[in-house]
């Protein structure tokens, strides 16, 4: 006898190796068990699902394709896909994208089922006219996104930050519910080992975004007072190369690029770590940092962030509590605050011990679970009351 009510997730790739943040939220929960519906499989490193709670629309080769196109394009489910969803027999659909909401919306309005949307970044952020020139599903979303403000039962929203950019777009904050993703404090616990003076982590995709040519920047009029300051860069993404040269010719020694890394090596660094920046920066099609959760993982192991003021980075970073934030861009400034912690080692203790306890207070991951599962309560409770 089922004792726990279904949630069917849909997800246009499940899942990249960079969301953790969805795995945490889906594979976590007490009260939902989740099965996972996918187009297809992403092309790099991925997390691995539970095989029996997964069914892929596209197994590749010219009738994946078309399989893919019906579902993007048509909103059409072939229906060996539809008998399994009736088979799992879900309670609701979540789409963790505001893309993959406007692909299965028409899905669960078939199905008669209630549509959740978180929308977790860039696809509450970036300008419309970026969309445009997006990749498909953005385009897809830009064209349906009025029938989804109408047809969605409840958005969510990871930050203050992203709910001013949902309903900007239209959609309406008596749909939105605040969850912020959270952090495994049993995963992300410093052991006591000794951080490393001047070493400074970078976790990150190595994109403009993120913001290391800036970082590298900064170090360079670091290194003028304490030449011995270490760089340690975790990530990679297409201009890692010109990142690298960068740092040759900026830094010249004391550094690495270690490349992208599991979650393990990430907390092994950051026990070893004086000081965590990644000073991210919004960008020309308004993409910015959202919220951020390798700022979370860095305080809950005690290390100070130094970082700018953008985005959703503010919500997540107390200024001159838990890091300190220069003006984004600012390099001079992201610089002063990095000299600021190294000169005083106990005020970056100090810092870190309160990012610990920040972390603890708001964004520990069972804690925020909860807080998602009351959320889906709260939907069927409405879609179960009698329609006037």
């Amino acid at each position: 006898m089922r004792t726990k009510s279904r949630v069917l997730v849909y997800h246009n790739q499940p899942l990249p190796i960079s969301e953790t943040f969805v795995y945490n939220q889906c594979l976590q929960l007490k009260r939902f068990e989740v099965f996972f519906l996918g187009s297809k499989l992403p092309g790099g490193a991925h997390i691995e699902l539970p095989v029996e709670r997964l069914r892929l629309v596209s197994q590749g080769g010219p009738i994946g394709r078309v399989r893919e196109a019906a579902l993007k394009l048509g909103g059409y489910l072939f229906p060996d896909v539809v008998t399994w969803v009736r088979e799992v027999d879900p309670a609701l659909i979540h789409a963790h994208f505001g893309p993959d909401g406007a692909v299965i919306m028409a899905t669960a309005r078939r199905l008669q089922l209630p549509l959740v949307v978180s929308f977790q970044g860039t696809d509450a952020t970036m300008k419309d006219e970026y969309i445009r020139h997006s990749y498909l599903r953005h385009r897809i979303y830009l064209r349906r996104r009025d029938r989804l403000i109408q047809s969605v039962d409840c958005v969510i929203v990871q930050s203050d930050f992203l709910w001013k950019k949902v309903t900007a777009q239209g959609f309406p904050e008596s749909k939105i519910q605040l969850v912020r993703h959270g952090i495994d404090l049993d995963q992300f616990a410093p052991s006591g080992q000794k951080p490393e003076w001047g070493r400074v982590l970078f976790v990150g995709r190595l994109i403009e975004l993120k913001g290391l040519h800036l970082l590298i920047e900064a170090l360079r009029h670091v290194r003028q007072r304490f030449p011995d300051v270490q760089l340690v860069v975790i990530g990679d993404g297409p201009q890692r190369e010109e990142y690298e040269a960068q740092a040759v010719r900026h830094l010249g020694y004391g550094f690495e690029f270690l490349g992208a890394q599991p979650h393990k090596v990430v907390k092994e660094y950051l026990e070893g770590a004086y000081l965590f920046s990644m000073p991210s920066v919004t960008m020309p099609s308004g993409v910015a940092e959202s919220l951020g959760l390798v700022f979370l993982e860095a305080q809950a192991m005690r290390v100070p962030v130094v970082s700018f003021r953008s985005g959703g980075i503010p919500e997540v970073v107390v200024h001159g509590q838990t890091g300190l934030l220069a003006k984004e861009g600012d390099v001079e400034g992201l610089a002063h605050h990095l000299l600021t912690l190294l000169e005083n080692p106990e005020l970056r203790d100090r810092m870190g011990r309160a990012g610990r306890q920040w972390v603890e207070r708001h964004f520990d991951l069972e804690a925020q679970n909860a807080k998602l599962e009351s959320v889906y309560d709260q939907v069927l409770a409405r879609c179960r009351q009698p329609q006037d």
